[in-house]
């Protein structure tokens, strides 16, 4: 618009009156229908002008006023009043028959009677889309803690293999759930070992042939609906669970109970709207009878019936948050920051008052999920939301209005295949308007130069597979494959996230060699990449200020200056990744005090076998924007304990409002952790894979006095002293893969915040000190906290 000097207004004030209207309350007696066409024609209208604008706009000429008059949608005959927009809230999706069977599945995998007898839990859902690879996936990541890299490049046979010998010899509880075949049972059954050590298989099923079929001999047992007295009681609990019960509702409300047919998702939706309106009789008596419009005959019918009376009632400003669900695969994740900056993209979200795009986002899922059209799936082990998805039925849910919306449409995808074994040949891209573009699980052998094309582009995820066996071995020169790998993305002005990854391998890894282009790019939020160096010109202080970027990573110590640091005045996530050599050849590497915004701080240092990486530098000409001639050195990485070690920079150095710290592969001495424990906002610590070495922590000093959440992975300590005034906040401390500790000071015991220990792949000795603590909690104060042990050791 201002390139163009068009004036679009009186459009804009158009639609948002239109919106206005969507998001007056309405009675359930008003045209559904009406409603529902109406809704689909605004939002048509404004998708066609939307795009209308963008194709003009790529030619850089005038736009469509004329398109302004061009329908009249009118909506003064509809009446719109009466109950809020929260009127049908599902508070809970308890009890339902379709849900039932996984809620009685979970609530048996969770008991802490049921858990303690097991040394494994692991847990997948398989669905009517069926795929052995994501089953295979989810079960390894219930083990493993996590999902990490190295299966994800595994293909279906290693990955069985891997799953079998991960069970073999333990006593584990695996949780299918949902499946639909015999075949799908046969596919899976192989990668469960029987020890004769009492490991149980859990099978839930909407198929009674297939229950029966991987039964091991006992009849399955079936779920059932519930009856008119069950029904009113849950009916009841919902509606009146903190009122006064007015006795006169009683026969009304077995009225409406009797009608939901046993269905309890249809009784707790239901519940949810008579909580809301007013405690009239007449008004009940409304509810009463449009039940009985909506509820059908067909169990699965009546299902999708309820489940869209709940959609209807979210407000405009959720439906497309709701809606955009539709582009996963049924039972598929997606983390929360994926989810956040797709959301932004797409321009759902909008900010108001001083809420940052994160807060609007996070309020948003909160309601959908207070609504139970979204489930958290995972949680970090501070306890914030780390994955999410929905339930399948409320996923048709999603594709049915999404397409009725003409908001997604779905084409058949192939889900069974290795994705990192399908490359991704794009020359002539057809989406010329597209905003988001995600090739993150399709290898690109180059870089794909149709892209440059797509000016309109929010959000651009590549994983590119370049050729570079010609270059092992090699010294001198970078090679070409790597200097190549992306050309100038200037002309991608709207870009606000750009993901680039290469193939993991521990055996070696090469560098990106990126043009500085990428750090002129004005909107960039969201900036991801591998390890990697810039082509052109060092970072200064008169390089172009990204007011935008919040998170950035994959930076190289090299860069992490105070003059580069000056340009990311807003940066609220920083990751700094690379080898050893960048990091000692950058030992000024001290200052990150002009990050006052940073909240994350995350130091990755990387010890593949063998890597290329930057030794000098020289200009091929005579003035700086002439490239560089990088020096790259190929070397087998020594062991981390033969290097000497890094050193953290002084605490009046570190950000001041740093919340979460992350320490990997550093290889620090314990003592220098003294440095962390004087920052003031520190909440989170993380440990990990060799940052610290030695074989005993010894904390020392005032220790970490505001530290809530702390996490040691993959050490190789073996003593640990500390005092309860050493960590007098901490609330959650989770152990892993520390194979030589011998236990937790019992000193913890006293840590009066303290309530979750969480050990896995530990010594049977770090188990038996966490019960000591738990026992000494509850003896001395009274009180008792959580303490989770998987012991596959």
């Amino acid at each position: 618009m201002e390139l163009t000097g068009c004036n679009l207004q009186s459009y804009y004030d158009k639609l948002e009156s239109l919106r206005d209207v969507l998001e007056k309350p309405w009675k359930l007696t008003d045209h559904l229908e009406a409603l529902t066409i109406l809704e689909a024609e605004i939002a048509e209208l404004a998708f066609s002008a939307e795009d209308m604008v963008d194709l003009k706009s790529r030619k850089w000429i005038g736009m469509m006023n004329r398109y302004t008059n061009s329908k009249d949608l009118k909506a003064q005959n509809l009446t719109l009043e009466g109950t809020s927009e929260h009127a049908l809230e599902p508070e809970n999706m308890m009890g339902w028959v379709e849900l039932a069977k996984t809620i009685l599945a979970t609530k048996l995998y969770k008991d802490p009677c049921i858990m303690s007898r097991f040394v494994i839990h692991a847990k997948a859902i398989v669905s009517k889309e069926y795929c052995v690879r994501n089953v295979l996936l989810s079960l390894l990541s219930c083990i493993n803690g996590k999902t990490n890299e190295f299966h994800e490049q595994q293909q279906n046979g290693q990955l069985a293999d891997r799953l079998q010998k991960c069970l073999k010899g333990r006593r584990y509880l695996v949780v299918i759930d949902d499946i639909w075949t015999t075949e799908a049972w046969d596919d899976i059954k192989l990668c469960f070992p029987d020890c004769i050590n009492g490991s149980r298989i859990l099978l839930t099923t909407r198929n009674v042939e297939v229950a029966e079929y991987a039964s091991s001999g006992k009849p399955p047992y079936h779920m059932r609906l519930m009856n008119l007295n069950e029904s009113w009681s849950l009916l009841y609990e919902k509606v009146f669970a903190k009122d006064s019960f007015p006795s006169e509702f009683e026969q009304l409300g077995k009225q409406i109970a009797s009608k939901c047919r046993g269905l309890p998702l249809a009784i707790v939706v239901i519940a949810g709207l008579l909580s809301k309106i007013g405690k009239t009789l007449d008004e009940w008596q409304s509810v009463s009878e449009n039940v009985s419009s909506v509820l059908s005959t067909d169990l699965e019918a009546q299902c999708m019936r309820v489940l869209a009376l709940s959609y209807c009632h979210l407000p405009s400003h959720l439906k497309p948050c709701f809606l955009y669900f539709a582009i996963l695969a049924k039972n598929e994740l997606i983390s929360l920051d994926k989810l956040v900056e797709l959301w932004d993209v797409e321009g759902f979200l909008k900010v108001e008052d001083i809420k940052s795009i994160e807060e609007v986002a996070e309020t948003c899922l909160n309601e959908l999920i207070a609504k139970s059209l979204i489930s958290v799936h995972n949680l970090s082990f501070d306890g914030k939301i780390k994955n999410c998805g929905m339930h399948d039925v409320i996923h048709e849910l999603c594709l049915r209005e999404a397409r009725n919306m003409n908001f997604v449409n779905v084409h058949g995808r192939t889900r069974d295949q290795n994705p990192c074994s399908a490359h991704l040949r794009v020359e002539e891209l057809p989406f010329n308007l597209v905003r988001v573009l995600d090739l993150d699980l399709i290898g690109c052998a180059s870089f794909p130069s149709g892209i440059l094309c797509l000016i309109h582009l929010r959000y651009l995820a590549l994983r590119l597979y370049p050729c570079l066996e010609q270059s092992l071995g090699f010294e001198g020169e970078v090679p070409s494959s790597l200097i190549d790998i992306l050309p100038s993305m200037s002309s991608l002005c709207y870009l606000q996230t750009f993901i680039l990854s290469l193939p993991f391998s521990i055996d070696c890894q090469y560098p990106f060699i990126l043009p500085s282009e990428i750090l002129t790019i004005p909107r960039l939020r969201h900036l991801r990449l591998d390890w990697n160096y810039f082509q052109y010109h060092e970072l200064t202080e008169k390089s172009l200020l990204l007011n935008n970027l919040q998170y950035l990573s994959g930076v190289n110590p090299w860069y992490c200056t105070a003059s580069s640091f000056r340009l990311f005045p807003n940066l609220k996530k920083l990751q700094i990744c690379g080898v050893r050599e960048d990091f000692c050849s950058h030992k000024d590497m001290n200052d990150f005090r002009y990050l006052d915004q940073l909240k994350e701080l995350v130091f990755d240092l990387r010890y593949p076998c063998s890597s290329c990486f930057l030794e000098s530098v020289t200009r091929s000409g005579s003035t700086r924007q002439d490239p560089l001639k990088f020096q790259i050195k190929m070397q087998e990485s020594p062991p981390a304990d033969d290097l000497p070690p890094l050193f953290l920079p002084p605490p009046d150095a570190f950000p001041q409002k740093l919340k979460n710290l992350v320490l990997s592969g550093t290889s620090l001495r314990w003592k220098d952790l003294s440095i962390v424990g004087k920052l003031p906002k520190l909440m989170t610590l993380t440990i990990t894979c060799d940052a610290c070495i030695s074989e005993e922590w010894e904390v020392v000093n005032e220790g970490f006095p505001h530290l809530k959440f702390l996490l040691l992975q993959g050490l190789d300590f073996e003593y640990w002293t500390a005092s309860c005034d050493h960590f007098p906040c901490l609330e959650r401390l989770f152990i892993e893969d520390c194979e030589y500790l011998d236990s937790i000071p019992l000193e913890f015991a006293d840590v009066t915040t303290l309530s979750l220990i969480d050990i896995r792949y530990c010594p049977e000795s770090v188990g038996i000190s966490a019960k000591q603590i738990q026992q000494d909690i509850q003896d001395n104060y009274g009180s008792s906290i959580d303490v989770h042990i998987n012991q596959a050791m």
